[in-house]
């Protein structure tokens, strides 16, 4: 059914921008006083219509009805602390359900297709229903290193880029274990930069900053981390082209070569013809995809199909925030596992080398 669905959205795609404008166009004639935000209004709308259907189009895709909850108890939070009626989210789910319906009539999009459009809106908009947001921190007070996490931020959101990375330049000669640094001090920061993103505390421009700060300081971690005496084993880690958020798998990267491995990364916004051709080329162990955004999951599926009709049998893990919400997802796209964090793939990773998929799972 998944790729029946895949392929019926495959042939919408092309004529998305049409479908977005007509539901725009409907909500400013429900909602007149967006007219007041102009032409740049307009386009923001637009952009913002987009990416809702983006979210609604690869929930489908992907057959998971727990990803598109999230997207919108996300929405619900984000439109809570911009101070945005959420109603506005409602009406376009209105405005989108009956200009699928109309396309249905004329014959553009089969019965199947729009029972699933019409089942995924109506979990949209029970989802923004309801829901108290709740602001939550990943700075935890268990965090061993919390004093260097609190620390490192406060240069960080004060500017001072340089202050940040001489702490770090510390932390890196200290005999804090590299598990510990990643763990404990920079993977609770990303966290809590896409939170502070989340509640409108910071604006994209300074959370990618930020992140800029971090990826010079894990520089810092290179030499204790290329030192490291090396097995046999090699890892490939990747993005799918359009995905754009690589520190996470990067991390992963550093990790498995501390560890022993001898790993190739290759980072955001790859090709697929790219991928495939570095993987005969090296020859990896295992291959991890990595995918922060739910709209690209369908770029992943396909991936892992290309590595798969190409010939190669290595095994594929995934992972990223659409994975963590919907557990199974991974097998629905036909991975051979998943993980949530470095040290999970870590040990999956040995475990697929030394045992058959199978017998992991």
């Amino acid at each position: 059914m998944i790729e029946t669905l895949k392929s019926k959205v495959d042939l919408l795609r092309p004529n998305l921008p049409f479908i977005i404008k007509e539901i725009n166009d409907r909500q400013y004639l429900i909602q007149p006083e967006f007219n007041r935000y102009g032409v740049k209004g307009m386009l923001h709308a637009l952009d913002d219509a987009r990416i809702n259907i983006d979210y609604l189009f690869s929930s489908i895709e992907a057959d998971s009805k727990l990803l598109f909850q999230h997207y919108n108890r996300w929405v619900n939070g984000l439109f809570t602390n911009l101070k945005l009626p959420v109603d506005s989210m409602k009406i376009f789910y209105v405005c989108t359900k009956q200009v699928f319906k109309e396309m249905l009539e004329k014959g553009l999009v089969d019965t199947e297709l729009f029972s699933k459009i019409e089942e995924y809106i109506e979990i949209g908009i029970e989802a923004l229903k309801n829901e108290e947001y709740e602001s939550i921190s990943y700075f935890q007070n268990d965090n061993p290193f919390k004093e260097l996490l609190h620390k490192y931020s406060e240069f960080i959101f004060a500017g001072d880029k340089i202050s940040a990375i001489k702490l770090f330049k510390d932390i890196s000669r200290s005999d804090i274990e590299i598990k510990d640094i990643y763990k404990y001090i920079l993977q609770p920061f990303q966290l809590e930069l896409g939170n502070l993103w989340h509640e409108n505390k910071i604006n994209v421009a300074q959370e990618h900053f930020a992140t800029a700060i971090s990826q010079v300081a894990m520089s810092l971690l290179y030499e204790r981390i290329f030192s490291t005496p090396k097995n046999k084993k090699v890892f490939l880690g990747t993005c799918v082209q359009g995905e754009l958020h690589e520190f996470g798998i990067r991390m992963i990267c550093d990790y498995m070569e501390y560890r022993g491995w001898n790993t190739y990364y290759l980072g955001a916004n790859m090709s697929h013809n790219g991928i495939i051709q570095m993987i005969n080329e090296k020859k990896p162990d295992i291959i991890t995809i990595s995918c922060a955004m739910t709209f690209n999951i369908s770029k992943v599926q396909d991936l892992i199909e290309a590595i798969k009709n190409s010939g190669i049998a290595t095994p594929i893990t995934v992972g990223g925030y659409p994975f963590n919400m919907d557990k199974g997802l991974w097998k629905k796209i036909g991975a051979d596992a998943s993980s949530s964090d470095f040290e999970e793939v870590y040990s999956m990773s040995e475990k697929l080398c030394n045992a058959g998929a199978d017998e992991v799972i």
